[in-house]
């Protein structure tokens, strides 16, 4: 070997600053996926054997655990309501709507909101359910 004359410190620390831009890469992508995500009541939906996977519904109706009532994800009273979805369905071809309720609802509640949804136009209400798994 040739021996130049200098001799090179061996590096006795591990560099951090990749695993730091890899980090903060994440986080960037994590705060900007965030913004763009479609807020979700806060159901637990019951379970059906039955249950399909669809594309996102474009007219929803839900009632979380505090019998709260939501069009479309946002609060709505129970006194607005019938206008409310009558004018979304005014219009439509297809007059069919999604129901997500809490599985702790009253079931006299969910009955009662049908039976508004009906009266303002609904042709058709599709229960939202979780798909149960296999015992």
């Amino acid at each position: 070997m040739i021996d130049f004359g200098e001799n090179l410190p061996e590096k006795r620390y591990i560099d951090l600053t990749p695993m730091i831009d890899i980090v903060f890469q994440l986080l960037i992508f994590f705060l900007l996926t965030s913004i763009y995500a479609k807020p979700v009541l806060p159901v637990r939906l019951p379970e059906s054997a039955s249950a399909v996977t669809s594309e996102e519904p474009e007219i929803t109706i839900g009632i979380d655990g505090n019998n709260h009532l939501y069009l479309n994800n946002q609060p709505v009273s129970s006194q607005r309501f019938k206008p409310e979805i009558a004018s979304l369905l005014d219009g439509r071809a297809d007059k069919t709507v999604h129901l997500l309720s809490d599985k702790t609802v009253d079931f006299g509640r969910v009955i009662e909101v049908m039976d508004k949804a009906k009266q303002a136009g609904a042709t058709g209400i599709s229960v939202v359910t979780d798909k149960r798994k296999p015992e």
